[in-house]
């Protein structure tokens, strides 16, 4: 049985769905996030997971222990809140070591475990030092510190990084991750965040109006989307409406506004209405009339890794990325031809739109 098991966990406020028969599986040692939009309902999970949001109904095990009922204080978590929450009046080391007291764990042991806990987030120097004396960082790495020096069943984190600077939050995102690798601490991370949720997670659960919409490996959950709602969320994606004109030898061809996408898929039957869709990489430019599709480029913004760009064609916009190589790239205005291969067309029946 796995390490922590959210059994049709469910949350009504009245008649508002939070979230609705979360059936979710972790090992132990696993890092996964939770990732949707504002008021998918990840957060009410998390907060479930902690106790301090009571379900309406579904049960909460951790290592086989149901602890749906259990006070937050006696679930052995740790958390981390995107705000820091530390104490502002106490020194780092008696903020790390704040949980060790509420435990009764004697001063020998405590001091030792603070120290420790210290050294493993770099910031062993600090002790003596208030949290109004740290960069922003720095008060997070204290936050994480306080969270695992008790040593936690499952570690939560809610939006720990949103709060940092683009370059400091990469840097944490490493550090974080390579703490959590070194501890083997089960991890549940709360984020709106795709590229961090997908850097940092051994798996995504990707929420959608209180459900999960898919639970996957990062790279599957982005290469195979279960529908379109994922497909558009994860990164972007230029999808578009057409029709399965027929199915042969696991091609089917799919025709939008008279433009033919060939995709290996042989799920959906001839006359089926669906969605096709490329990612923005996936498509190459070409001589004009030697692609899919002749399209010109009405917008090029460079991102210093990558151009992005906007062509416009006969169907809609098509979306572009390509690797900064250093090289000129196409002026704006330019008619150019879209090329992508079937393997990289991705059909998604209409209904699960969101």
């Amino acid at each position: 049985m796995s390490f922590l098991h959210l059994e049709g966990l469910t949350k009504h406020f009245g008649d508002f769905v939070a979230v609705e028969e979360v059936n979710l599986t972790v090992e132990k040692g696993e890092f996964i996030s939770l990732l949707g939009p504002s008021g998918c309902g990840k957060t009410t999970t998390l907060q479930m997971i902690a106790g301090f949001v009571n379900p309406t109904k579904g049960k909460i095990f951790i290592d086989n222990q149901d602890i749906t009922e259990l006070k937050p204080s006696k679930r052995n978590l740790g958390i981390v809140f995107q705000s820091y929450a530390l104490f502002h009046h106490m020194t780092i080391h008696d903020n790390v070591a704040f949980g060790l007291e509420m435990r009764n764990i004697n001063k020998a042991e405590c001091q030792e475990r603070v120290i420790e806990t210290l050294s493993l987030v770099h910031l062993e120097d600090f002790a003596h030092r208030f949290p109004r004396e740290l960069s922003g960082g720095q008060q997070q790495r204290v936050a994480l510190a306080r969270a695992l020096v008790i040593n936690p069943e499952v570690l939560l984190l809610d939006e720990p990084l949103s709060a940092l600077d683009a370059k400091i939050r990469e840097d944490m995102q490493i550090e974080l991750r390579s703490i959590q690798r070194r501890l083997g601490t089960t991890t549940i991370l709360v984020t709106h965040d795709q590229s961090e949720a997908m850097a940092m997670s051994d798996r995504i659960a990707v929420m959608n109006n209180g459900r999960l919409a898919q639970v996957d490996r990062p790279h599957r959950a982005y290469e195979h989307p279960g529908d379109n709602f994922v497909s558009n969320f994860l990164g972007k994606s230029n999808t578009f409406k057409g029709q399965v004109k027929d199915v042969s030898d696991g091609t089917a061809r799919i025709n939008a506004s008279g433009v033919d996408f060939l995709a290996r898929n042989d799920l959906f039957e001839p006359g089926t209405t669906v969605n096709v869709s490329v990612r923005p990489e996936k498509i190459q430019f070409c001589e004009p009339g030697k692609g899919q599709i002749d399209g010109s480029i009405s917008t090029r913004i460079f991102l210093g890794n990558q151009w992005v760009f906007q062509v416009d064609s006969d169907i809609g916009e098509f979306v572009v990325v390509g690797q900064n190589t250093g090289r000129e790239v196409v002026e704006e205005g330019h008619k150019v031809g879209l090329n992508w291969s079937e393997r990289e067309v991705r059909v998604l029946p209409m209904e699960n739109q969101a």
